[in-house]
């Protein structure tokens, strides 16, 4: 492999020397200051709404329930909140001056392409960022709740879970913060410089300003290789080696289950239904029938003859008329009884509650590809 040259003076003369990977690693550190400097470039993390080329990430949704603890019963809507996680990605235009190494093949100096580039100083700069040693690598990103320490970290978002509070008057909240690494413990103070060719043919040493150009081709390997890109989800990724970066984020909400409760019911029911029983009441009204008995009594009249006076006797016989009075009876059988009915029941019921216990519908994490 190809490394890149810097000179150097040996035995007091000025001699070309490849670079050993501290000293390319002194490079790397500034490309990584450089990467700090935009947070909207390829490679970066944006939380929010969607921006211009980038990529969806992930997302996390808090849901929530609609009912307070205690309702009975309880609905089954959820109410949802989500935040959405995008990695930029779209190419970076690349302008910088190109180191220079040794091509041992044609035994001549050349420029380094691309490819030689990427395996020598871009990769020791993607190394340096997805470290997790030396409290991880300046320019990465964590998602925990709390300051990740060790050097200067900077907040770029809180996501919050929220779940209804046990007195049904409000949301309980805990939070997770997406951090950005600012610095780090080893800062490469010496800063040893690559070669490049000048316009007129001269060798000369790259300044700070030529140097941190090549940022452009940093981003664009990012997402070439995949390495230093994140994904936000429950479990690790496919494909590559990935880390967690940070914590564990749980969305919690109040459980919905079926509860014994106590309680009253007054409800009003309209319409028609049957009913059975026996009906005892008083009948009014005219009554006709054939009335068969004897009858005894003084029957009177005026006897014309001969003699005059008053005849008494019996007279048995058949009366046919009409009774008007008050006819009392029993019915017992069904009939269609139609009417609005209203009226309370105090007892038990099953049915489903919202409860004080919480449930974890999902989860998530920060991962970060390192290799």
């Amino acid at each position: 492999m190809a490394l890149p040259l810097r000179q150097t003076t040996i035995s007091g003369d000025v001699s070309l020397q490849e670079m050993s990977n501290t000293q390319m690693d002194s490079i790397a550190y500034r490309i990584l200051q450089e990467f700090l400097v935009s947070d909207v470039d390829a490679g970066n993390i944006h939380v929010g709404s969607t921006p211009a080329g980038a990529s969806s990430i992930g997302s996390f949704t808090d849901t929530r329930r609609a009912d307070t603890v205690g309702t009975h019963p309880a609905g089954t809507t959820i109410n949802t909140s989500t935040t959405n996680f995008y990695q930029y990605t779209s190419a970076e235009t690349e302008n910088f001056e190109r180191p220079i190494e040794f091509d041992t093949p044609l035994d001549s100096i050349q420029e380094m392409d691309n490819s030689d580039l990427n395996s020598t100083i871009i990769s020791r700069a993607l190394s340096m960022l997805t470290s997790t040693s030396n409290s991880y690598g300046m320019g990465q990103y964590r998602l925990q709740p709390s300051n990740p320490g060790g050097g200067t970290w900077t907040s770029h978002a809180v996501i919050t879970n929220r779940i209804q509070n046990t007195a049904g008057t409000g949301f309980d909240e805990n939070t997770t913060t997406l951090w950005r690494k600012q610095s780090q413990g080893t800062t490469y103070s010496t800063l040893y410089r690559p070669l490049k060719v000048r316009s007129d043919g001269h060798l000369q040493e790259m300044s700070d300003t030529e140097i941190k150009a090549l940022v452009t081709r940093f981003r664009n390997r990012i997402i070439e290789s995949g390495i230093g890109t994140y994904k936000v989800q429950q479990n690790s990724p496919s494909g590559g080696t990935w880390v967690r970066s940070g914590t564990i984020f749980q969305d919690t909400r109040r459980q919905r289950a079926d509860q014994n409760y106590t309680g009253s019911y007054t409800g009003y029911y309209a319409g028609s239904r049957t009913y059975s029983a026996n009906y005892a009441g008083t009948y009014a009204g005219t009554y006709s029938t054939n009335f068969a008995g004897t009858y005894a009594g003084a029957y009177a009249r005026f006897f014309v003859g001969r003699l005059g006076g008053y005849y008494t006797g019996y007279y048995t016989g058949y009366y046919t008329g009409n009774f008007t009075g008050n006819y009392t009876g029993y019915y017992a059988g069904s009939r269609t009884y139609s009417a609005n009915y209203s009226g309370s029941y105090s007892g038990t019921y099953t049915g489903a509650t919202i409860l004080n216990a919480s449930e974890t519908p999902s989860q998530i994490s920060l991962w970060m590809r390192t290799s």
